[in-house]
């Protein structure tokens, strides 16, 4: 998952993201295991940040492990449970600011579903809970060493080696047309779901640097509202605490945790899939207000530079907002579209063009335009159906007071002050591959031109141009141990 402040970041995001962002960490992209919400089925995940192929569970669930009688007979009487891990690895062997540095950190997400209808009969009614677990951690300080905004996934500073990342209640009403669901949650599992197949690095950096996202799968107090137009559309909105340093409390700090503001977004969606349509697509448009102060780019309380005057208070600017954009689309097939024996397939051959596109209203945030655009070649290999391979392009402009920040506080730090540049690109190639028995292992490459020093602005030295490379494993336990279906 993607991080969020320093010590603070993403979570899963899963790394984090993410998600694994971090809390992931993700993004982006957290775990699998948890019941979907209808916008969340609605866009083949299940939680921020994680593959369709294991968050879709079957309709007619069968449970195959040594505990599959007692998940079976537990599901009965109304409680489902899954396990899944997320292990994150990354290096720079040649970009950032320290270059030739690794870290890696292993995220483990249990998860439990308590169905109301079973339990008091309330139809339409679910308390869903998930709690991760921090392990198999190296080198926190890996953000430092890169200092970029976007390049690959650095997990977060997360001194508690546990995390509540959800603990809500979900009631489904109008024939599950309408979902509301509150409680202890995030925006990374409703917003802006990632149209790519890497969790390590398929994010949107405008949500986590500008919406103001905590890790994935660091929960937040919060509530959404989705409701489903027809079969291919749906609108949501929702509304969530914006909490400063969540990196460093447990998800269990109700009563003393810092709450800045507010978080609001609303979106609206259109999906088809292949049962629909020989060629599919997805489109959604987000927009979001942050209501929380945030620091000015560049300028004291004094209206002088933060960079020259890193001891000096910094100005504080009211409220933030952007829009996303994000969107995929099938536009070939190696069959040609064509229905074969009557069968639909649901994992044909075939290419896929992707998007992610953000821009921010509000010139004294760093990022203020950041673009991905992508290919995927989805199933080349019909025996191996959930294998894709992809390349990517990511552009970023940010705000120009940002980049004199960055500069002044290189040259005060006894670097040259030369200036930044307010663009960057990222060349990624990335892989999405089924081991077998639902483990994923996902690969990535980069190559940075331009980067930042964002997450380690004061230092003499410079980011430099070059590669990136890391990998995700995904590890479904909780279907191997037979305690859920798969």
């Amino acid at each position: 998952m993607r991080r969020t402040h320093r010590p603070h970041r993403p979570g899963l995001g899963l790394g984090a993201s993410a998600v694994l962002a971090a809390g992931l960490v993700l993004g982006g992209t957290a775990a699998q295991a948890q019941q979907a919400s209808p916008v969340g089925q609605f866009n083949d995940q299940t939680q921020p940040r994680t593959d369709p192929a294991i968050a879709a569970k079957p309709s007619d669930p069968v449970r195959v492990g040594p505990l599959a009688p007692w998940a079976n007979d537990m599901a009965a009487r109304g409680l489902t449970f899954d396990i899944n891990i997320y292990d994150f690895y990354q290096a720079n062997p040649s970009t950032g600011l320290r270059l030739g540095e690794q870290s890696n950190s292993a995220y483990f997400v249990l998860s439990m579903n308590a169905d109301m209808q079973r339990l008091a009969n309330i139809s339409g009614g679910t308390i869903k809970f998930t709690q991760t677990f921090f392990g198999l951690v190296r080198n926190t300080n890996h953000a430092s060493d890169i200092g970029d905004t976007t390049v690959g996934y650095q997990p977060p500073f997360t001194p508690n080696n546990n995390r509540l990342s959800l603990l809500t209640y979900e009631q489904k009403l109008l024939d599950d047309r309408l979902v509301v669901e509150f409680g202890r949650t995030h925006p990374d599992r409703y917003y802006g779901l990632p149209p790519c197949n890497s969790i390590n690095t398929c994010f949107q950096d405008m949500f986590y640097f500008n919406a103001g996202f905590t890790s994935p799968l660091f929960g937040v107090w919060g509530a959404n509202v989705a409701y489903q137009m027809s079969p291919t559309t749906y609108i949501q909105a929702g509304a969530f605490t914006v909490n400063p340093g969540t990196n460093v409390l447990s998800g269990y700090d109700w009563g003393y945790e810092r709450i800045a503001g507010a978080l609001v977004m609303t979106e609206i969606g259109f999906k088809t899939d292949y049962t629909m349509t020989a060629y599919p697509g997805r489109v959604s448009l987000t927009g979001f207000v942050n209501t929380a102060d945030h620091e000015d780019n560049f300028k004291t309380v004094f209206g002088t530079s933060k960079g020259l005057n890193p001891g000096d208070p910094v100005l504080q600017k009211s409220g933030t907002s952007g829009i996303v954009l994000t969107g995929k689309q099938t536009v070939w097939r190696a069959d040609g579209g064509l229905i074969t024996k009557g069968d639909v397939n649901l994992h044909p051959t075939a290419i896929s063009l992707y998007t992610g596109t953000g821009y921010a209203f509000d010139p004294t945030i760093p990022i203020r335009f950041n673009s991905f655009f992508g290919v995927l070649l989805e199933s080349p290999d019909q025996t191996r159906p959930n294998d894709t391979y992809g390349l990517k392009i990511n552009w970023q402009r940010l705000n120009e007071n940002y980049t004199q920040f960055l500069s002044d506080a290189n040259f005060i730090s006894g670097g040259s002050g030369a200036p930044y540049s307010r663009d960057k690109l990222i060349f990624e190639a990335n892989a999405h591959l089924d081991i077998g028995k639902g483990v994923i292992l996902e690969p990535v490459v980069q190559y940075v031109v331009n980067p930042n020093s964002f997450w380690n602005p004061y230092t003499a030295r410079r980011a430099k141009d070059g590669f990136y490379g890391g990998f995700t494993l995904v590890v479904p336990l909780g279907t191997l141990l037979g305690l859920a279906p798969g």
